[in-house]
């Protein structure tokens, strides 16, 4: 049987196709986030000011815990990144949780 060796995109796709093929479910999911803001405080606003306020505060600090999580993500990424332009993958599994 012939063993196929599985090439990592990161390494053969160019760069610029790469960056678009990234970017796009990152940029979506943020435009979901602040999309569900809007309309959440449209609705929420009906209710009262209490409720609309208490809204106003929970953004914020569910932006924090976004921003924690994508530095997070960001940090990762660049450990794993490393580890598979030095072709360690054993490393490379590590940061990914394998």
């Amino acid at each position: 049987m012939e063993e196929k060796i599985k090439e990592n995109k990161m390494g053969v796709m160019p760069v610029k196709k790469l960056v678009i093929d990234m970017s796009l479910p990152i940029m979506i999911s943020m435009l979901v986030q602040a999309l569900y803001n809007v309309v959440d405080s449209i609705f929420v606003s009906m209710l009262g000011e209490a409720a609309l306020t208490a809204v106003t505060v929970a953004f914020p600090l569910q932006n924090l815990v976004i921003s924690i999580a994508s530095g997070t993500g960001v940090g990762t990424n660049a450990i794993l990144s490393r580890s598979l332009g030095e072709k360690n993958q054993d490393k490379a599994d590590q940061a990914a949780g394998r």
